[in-house]
Formats: C-alpha cells, sequence, structure tokens
C-alpha cells in the first residue's frame, strides 16, 4: 500500500504544472507554444524575457523533486523501495503530465531536488559531467546534458558506497538499488532530450 501510495502522489507533485502557471498568470503566455515548447526553466525564461520567472520555475521545479523525497522517505519506513519509486515517479510526472497529455518537461531540475535530497553527491556528479562534456566536447546544451546523463551513473556506479553515506541526508541501506535508481531515472530523463538531439543533428548536417 505504501508504495502505491508513494507513486499516485510523487506523481502528482511532479504533475503541477508550475512553469505553466507562472508564464500564463506573469508572462501572459502559453509555455507549450512558446520557443522550444518545452515547460522548463530555460524557455520559461528565453520566452518571457524575464529571468524572475525563469529563477522561480527552476527553484519550484527543484522543491517539488525534494518534497517529494522527503513525502516517499516519510512513508517508506524501514522499506525503502517506496522511496527509491518516488525518486523516479516525480521525474515521470513532471516529464509525462496527466493535465497536459503527457507532454511535460525535461525533469532536471526535478531530478536535482529529488536526488539532491537523498544526497547531494549524485548532483555533484551529474554537474562535473556537464561542465566538462559543456565545455571540452560540445558547447550545446542539449548535448551536454545527454553525455552527463549517460556518464553521471557511470561515476556513480564507480564510486565507493561510503561516499554516498558520507554525503547521504536521506540514507538507503542498499545503495546498488540506490545507484540503479538514478540511472533509470538518468534514461528516463535521457528519452525527453532525443528531440532536440535530432533537431540539433539535423541543424548541424543541413
Amino acid at each position: 500500500m505504501e508504495l502505491v501510495i508513494t507513486i499516485i502522489v510523487c506523481y502528482f507533485i511532479g504533475a503541477i504544472p508550475s512553469s505553466y502557471l507562472l508564464v500564463k498568470f506573469f508572462g501572459k503566455k502559453n509555455i507549450f507554444q512558446e520557443g522550444s515548447g518545452n515547460p522548463g526553466a530555460l524557455n520559461s525564461y528565453e520566452s518571457t524575457d524575464n529571468k524572475y520567472i525563469g529563477t522561480s520555475v527552476l527553484l519550484l521545479d527543484i522543491l517539488k523533486g525534494i518534497a517529494a523525497a522527503y513525502f516517499a522517505y516519510s512513508i517508506a519506513g524501514n522499506n525503502y523501495v517506496p522511496f527509491l519509486a518516488g525518486l523516479i515517479w516525480v521525474i515521470i510526472g513532471n516529464n509525462y503530465n496527466i493535465f497536459f497529455g503527457l507532454k511535460g518537461g525535461r525533469g532536471l531540475a526535478v531530478a536535482a531536488g529529488a536526488f539532491g535530497a537523498a544526497s547531494p553527491y549524485f548532483v555533484f556528479t551529474w554537474l562535473i559531467m556537464w561542465l566538462t562534456s559543456y565545455f571540452m566536447i560540445k558547447k550545446n546544451v542539449h548535448v551536454a546534458n545527454a553525455i552527463a546523463l549517460i556518464a553521471a551513473p557511470i561515476l556513480v556506479f564507480s564510486t565507493a558506497d561510503a561516499m554516498l553515506d558520507i554525503s547521504g541526508i536521506l540514507t538507503v541501506g542498499d545503495k546498488t538499488a540506490l545507484k540503479i535508481t538514478y540511472s533509470l531515472s538518468c534514461f528516463v530523463i535521457l528519452i525527453r532530450h532525443f528531440k532536440p538531439l535530432r533537431e540539433f543533428a539535423l541543424k548541424n548536417n543541413s
């Protein structure tokens, strides 16, 4: 029962349309019809030319991830499975929003909040991979995102469990299960990057 409740609640936390509401009320625009059509912080900023809207969307998405992580952790008790499920389902709720025909964002900020609540080390590894790929491989945000989403889980799996214990906030005894959950979440987010990556490839080949 705890698992079902966690999945439902975390999904709907992720589905809170923070970017749509902020852009609609303060920017007087429909985020799905502006720019890239992605309801994320970057498109919210670019579509409205308002850094406060973009920053607010970013912070609210991070808070959604944190809220879901703490809820899942509180309900999980001695069973870590609902907690790990919550970390994934808040991202799914954000990326495949039932209120908008399963359209949604790419999930990076929500994942940063959720996994950052578990251990800041997860966010740190992704940022290191992102910065490396952006400045040394290709100065494109989507390409850097994709490379980091593939490389970060590899780095996490090569990390000693003791590192996660030291940096852990919401701790899980089974570090392998936590690492697998992180990897699955990265894959869920990577799927949402296929379209911009394809558009980038077509643009560079034209």
